[in-house]
């Protein structure tokens, strides 16, 4: 009676396990097939169970990005951050991984993804487009990148006479003070200036996924606010 006691109590253990384990492979299988409500069922089935299984936390992740890069934004983005978090926690080496993965490739200009991958604030602000308001049907009217190097472009649409889309481009350094804050200098010419007038230094205060530069009527922000367009 006592050996049978203890094998029901060990196959008791192992249920849980098994369980995640099938849940797991039948979301892979779903995902696959790129049945993706069956897919969210079955990594969600796993951590009911298993709150911090980080393979089911991960691919959980990947499924809500998918849908957001289809325009589908049922989960919310802080959610796919949550799960990512959660992913990397229990397994460290995700970390590396999703910089790479194409399921979250929609996200990887994205402030907050980056700082999830442990990217330091400073180099974030090099792999970021940086874009302005989206009023109509062109989507953003103008954009900052910046580079390792300590340079950036600054590109704006414009209409020409006649109603043709136009585009310029402008040259400039930047120069950091703190982690939150640094400075902008255009080169020859300037969006912000008259002709001749001399250029003038612009400070940027940069916070998460935003950055407000001097004399710029707008914020600029890590979302292009593509599926408004």
């Amino acid at each position: 009676m006592t050996r049978i006691i203890i094998l029901f109590t060990l196959i008791s253990f192992a249920l849980p396990a098994q369980t995640s384990t099938n849940s797991n492979k039948k979301g892979i299988e779903a995902l696959y097939k790129k049945d993706y409500p069956k897919a969210i069922e079955y990594f969600q089935e796993t951590l009911k169970s298993s709150p911090t299984d980080a393979f089911a936390n991960y691919n959980l992740a990947c499924t809500y990005s998918i849908l957001l890069s289809q325009c589908e934004d049922a989960y919310g983005e802080d959610e796919i951050y949550k799960l990512l978090q959660k992913a990397i926690k229990s397994k460290p080496a995700y970390k590396s991984k999703l910089l790479s993965d194409q399921d979250l490739e929609i996200l990887r200009g994205r402030y907050r993804f980056n700082e999830v991958a442990g990217i330091a604030k400073k180099v974030i602000l090099t792999k970021v487009i940086w874009y302005g308001p989206s009023p109509g049907a062109y989507g953003p009217m103008d954009q900052f990148t910046f580079s390792e190097d300590g340079t950036f472009v600054y590109t704006r649409k414009t209409f020409e006479d006649g109603g043709a889309l136009a585009q310029e481009s402008y040259n400039g350094y930047y120069s950091w003070e703190t982690d939150s804050q640094f400075q902008i200098r255009f080169k020859e010419k300037s969006p912000l200036s008259e002709a001749g007038q001399r250029q003038k230094s612009r400070r940027v205060k940069y916070s998460e996924g935003t950055l407000e530069i001097q004399d710029f009527e707008h914020t600029f922000s890590d979302s292009s606010d593509r599926c408004s367009a």
